[in-house]
């Protein structure tokens, strides 16, 4: 699945914390006490160390950033298991990172931490003859993508990363290490797939691969509309809903074009065919006229390079930087009011250039692949999701950030009036961080959600991460 601004971790590894108390050694302390814990190969050291912004995963966005006191990079699951008792006795909070790709406003509250960098986790094994592909807990989907397509296979069109998990290697919260799969630790299981991060810090995960559809082969077509057609291209979009082959997903990057005076809808359509069949399957946008047309053919490890111009590939690639984030669930596509919230996004950004790093963002997925396992499968609570709509306000100045953040608050509100649903729903990754626990995991698995909070994290240590509540409410 492509989301326009994050790069998907295929590890579950977030944050534990305990508590609001103060930590009852210094971090000189703590490195000194972890260095002697260790394993030989693993790192530890003050977060300013000069060689710590260089040796550990820094975050993807600055805004409202958790802050570390030490880092510790370890060698061995069992390193793992140590820093969690060690900070748990000691009342320290800790956050395991990856690719640095939290960027939930939650984080925020999490200061004087230590960072677990899983760096030394980004092990690949692809298992042609059985399907299978197990990873490291710090594996991306852009590390194994290339490893896939080299041998006929593909991760994508077969439900969610979760749906193809087989089995978890996890560190709970009580550094106990549990391998967890459906006949083993069956409810964990439950919980693992849509709300891991709860739970535990995922070491090593086993998922199921699939043959590439087209041989790995992919075809791209960009395309820039001006805004007049603002309603036409809406149009287009609504007219997949119900048979969008699976083969296609519609991508949408809307924005101030200073060139075009307005706001411009640039389009990505990421079809797994041949380019023939792209164009005839895409016409109903073509046929719309769009200013500019790029055809690109690619394969699946590298599509997502030309995608919406490199525009994809661009904010993907970029570190510490400001950005408010927000995102909802659309489960129809409300033409009329998708057009009045772009209009008035049109007509603010026009009389107020500090709002101009506001982007739009609009992901229409197919849903076969969702709709392969039922919604009582697993703790992922959103299936019927038509598309999945992104408000991300972008700045160099942090001091424009609350304008931003007010202004994408404003235009989420808006879009919900035409989403489907009565309440705010959200997956949870994309979250700005104060839609609260039943936008995220939905009111119905809430529940059994918590009672797993109370037997895998009885402390409540993962709470910081637009975090599952301990009681079900």
């Amino acid at each position: 699945m492509v989301n326009l601004r994050s790069a998907l971790v295929l590890g579950i590894a977030q944050i534990c914390h305990l508590g609001a108390v103060q930590a009852t050694v210094s971090p000189q302390r703590m490195v000194h006490d972890l260095q002697a814990l260790l394993s030989a190969g693993s790192e530890v050291m003050l977060a300013s160390n000069a060689s710590y912004a260089q040796d550990f995963t820094s975050r993807f966005s600055e805004s409202h950033s958790p802050s570390f006191v030490v880092g510790a990079k370890p060698k061995k699951v069992s390193d793992i298991q140590k820093v969690v008792r060690y900070a748990s006795q000691n009342n320290v909070p800790f956050l395991a990172t990856g690719g640095g790709h939290g960027y939930t406003w939650s984080l925020g509250q999490l200061q004087n931490a230590i960072q677990i960098d899983l760096g030394n986790f980004q092990t690949v094994e692809i298992d042609t003859a059985a399907n299978t592909m197990t990873v490291g807990g710090a594996v991306r989907i852009g590390n194994v993508t290339h490893d896939l397509v080299a041998v006929g296979k593909e991760f994508r069109m077969y439900g969610t990363a979760s749906d193809n998990l087989l089995s978890a290697e996890v560190v709970t919260g009580t550094g106990e290490l549990l391998n967890v799969s459906a006949t083993s630790h069956p409810d964990l299981w439950y919980g693992l797939r849509g709300a891991g991060f709860n739970y535990g810090i995922a070491t090593r995960l086993k998922y199921r691969i699939h043959p590439a559809t087209n041989k790995g082969k992919v075809t791209v077509i960009n395309a820039m509309f001006p805004a007049a057609l603002n309603g036409s291209v809406w149009e287009a979009c609504n007219s997949y809903v119900g048979h969008q082959p699976k083969e296609l997903s519609i991508l949408f990057a809307i924005r101030f074009n200073e060139t075009l005076g307005g706001i411009s809808p640039v389009g990505a359509f990421i079809y797994f065919g041949p380019k023939e069949e792209a164009l005839k399957v895409v016409k109903p946008f073509l046929d719309l006229k769009p200013l500019y047309v790029e055809v690109h053919e690619s394969n699946y490890a590298e599509f997502s390079s030309v995608a919406l111009y490199q525009d994809v590939a661009d904010i993907g690639s970029r570190k510490a930087i400001d950005f408010a984030p927000f995102t909802l669930n659309l489960y129809k596509v409300d033409v009329k009011n998708i057009v009045n919230v772009i209009n008035y996004m049109n007509s603010s950004l026009t009389r107020n250039n500090d709002l101009k790093g506001a982007t739009l963002s609009w992901a229409q997925y197919p849903l076969d692949g969702f709709l392969r396992y039922p919604v009582q499968s697993s703790a992922f609570a959103y299936r019927d999701v038509i598309v999945y709509f992104s408000i991300d306000g972008f700045t160099p100045e942090i001091a424009k950030l609350p304008l931003l953040d007010d202004f994408g608050k404003g235009l989420r509100s808006l879009l919900q009036l035409g989403s489907g649903r009565p309440d705010l729903e959200t997956y949870v990754h994309f979250g700005h961080g104060d839609e609260g626990p039943r936008s995220w995991y939905s009111a119905a698995k809430l529940p059994r959600l918590s009672a797993l909070k109370r037997v895998y994290d009885p402390h409540n240590l993962f709470r910081w991460y637009n975090p599952v509540p301990t009681i079900g409410h």
